[in-house]
């Protein structure tokens, strides 16, 4: 977009000196020189532009480059690239850039339209096939009261976390998440992988409907800050502060029977100050503990037990797109503010913490997968005998 703009301005300085290319003023001083390559800075380094070029003749018949003014304030200004797409980024108005760069509001917002639909094809054009994923994380972000993006992050084995897609709705709905797995699916995503998948969500039905559709055999476990949130919620005031001791005891323990142990202190603490916050909670026992029970290095506990990951992401790319006041539901707007807010927050991406123990999580993995495929080999022998 910067790019279009800059070209743009030299163009504009070109056609007031010699008039438009397809009709150039007759008898003028200056003519069209065609262009020569030059180097401006951009957030990458230093890249190639076209200058656009300017001879005059002089008073001794001879003629004479002609310096470009809009070319001398592009190399006076230094980090115009990052200068120009932090602003966008952060709410800056067409007009406003325009005046910038010196080109009309009109030219920013369609050389914007151009440069994120670039984006968006960059992020959705990766092969997910050649990636070893080990878990993932899904969660939404609500661009208005009718407008959802649901968002899919995956961890690798290496501990490397990747954005993977997103899918527009009306809702965190089954319908919506399943389009999005529907999508990563046909990218390749787990293709090869013999090992169950990890995926940790919060409390929603609709996320665990669709994860039990595409990965049946998956490890589901349930974000344990949402957990906190819903019991608090239920409790009074008072019984809150004991609640978030044992919550923090039950997210810090080590292994099934270690779990097992937190979680029934906290279910008994419970059921002794709300019978219907205790009900809840065991209702919901097999999803808190499912990453208790692969029996992994506590270590491993503050990345896989709740969403934070992705809530960071989602937090990240709010700072994008909620500086857009009106969506047009008509136009690929939403996907295209979404692409470049998702790929400016994996700019920042780190490997998770405790990567170093994935290896005890893949296998544990690996093992319950390769017991559940056997058994299903069995199962499937013995109908074919019948």
């Amino acid at each position: 977009m910067v790019r279009e703009g800059l070209l743009q301005l030299l163009t504009d300085e070109v056609n007031l000196l010699c008039g438009a290319s397809y009709r150039p003023q007759e008898g003028g001083l200056y003519r069209r020189a065609g262009t020569e390559p030059v180097r401006i800075r951009t957030s990458e380094g230093t890249e190639f532009i076209d200058k656009r070029r300017v001879r005059k003749m002089g008073q001794d018949g001879r003629e004479q480059e002609v310096l470009l003014d809009s070319y001398a304030e592009i190399k006076r200004r230094k980090g115009m690239f990052e200068e120009v797409m932090e602003s966008i980024c952060h709410g800056a108005s067409g007009s406003g850039v325009g005046k910038m760069l010196g080109v009309s509001a009109s030219q920013v917002c369609e050389g914007w339209k151009a440069r994120s639909r670039e984006l968006l094809a960059e992020f959705r054009g990766r092969d997910l096939s050649k990636l070893d994923v080990l878990a993932m994380m899904v969660d939404g972000v609500f661009l208005g009261k009718e407008r959802c993006v649901v968002v899919a992050l995956a961890i690798d084995a290496e501990g490397h976390k990747h954005l993977l897609d997103f899918e527009e709705g009306s809702s965190e709905s089954a319908e919506v998440v399943m389009a999005l797995f529907a999508k990563l699916k046909a990218r390749g995503l787990d293709a090869g992988v013999v090992r169950r998948l990890m995926v940790t969500r919060d409390g929603s039905d609709a996320i665990a409907k669709a994860v039990r559709h595409f990965w049946p055999d998956a490890v589901q476990q349930e974000c344990l800050v949402h957990v906190e949130r819903g019991l608090c919620a239920k409790l009074s005031y008072k019984h809150q502060a004991e609640a978030v001791i044992k919550m923090n005891r039950l997210r810090a323990v080590e292994g099934a029977e270690a779990g097992e142990e937190a979680f029934e202190e906290l279910l008994k603490f419970v059921r002794g100050k709300n019978l219907a916050a205790a009900e809840s909670l065991d209702a919901r026992k097999d999803g808190i503990l499912a990453f208790h029970r692969l029996n992994v290095p506590a270590t491993l506990n503050v990345t896989f037990l709740s969403t934070n990951n992705i809530e960071n992401v989602m937090r990240n790319a709010r700072q994008v797109v909620g500086r857009v006041s009106k969506w047009n539901d008509k136009t690929d707007q939403v996907a295209r503010w979404m692409g470049v807010a998702l790929l400016r927050a994996q700019e920042g991406f780190r490997r998770v913490r405790g990567h170093k123990e994935l290896g005890a999580l893949a296998t544990a993995l690996e093992r319950a997968g390769s017991a559940d495929l056997s058994l299903h080999s069995a199962v499937a022998e013995m109908e074919k005998v019948a």
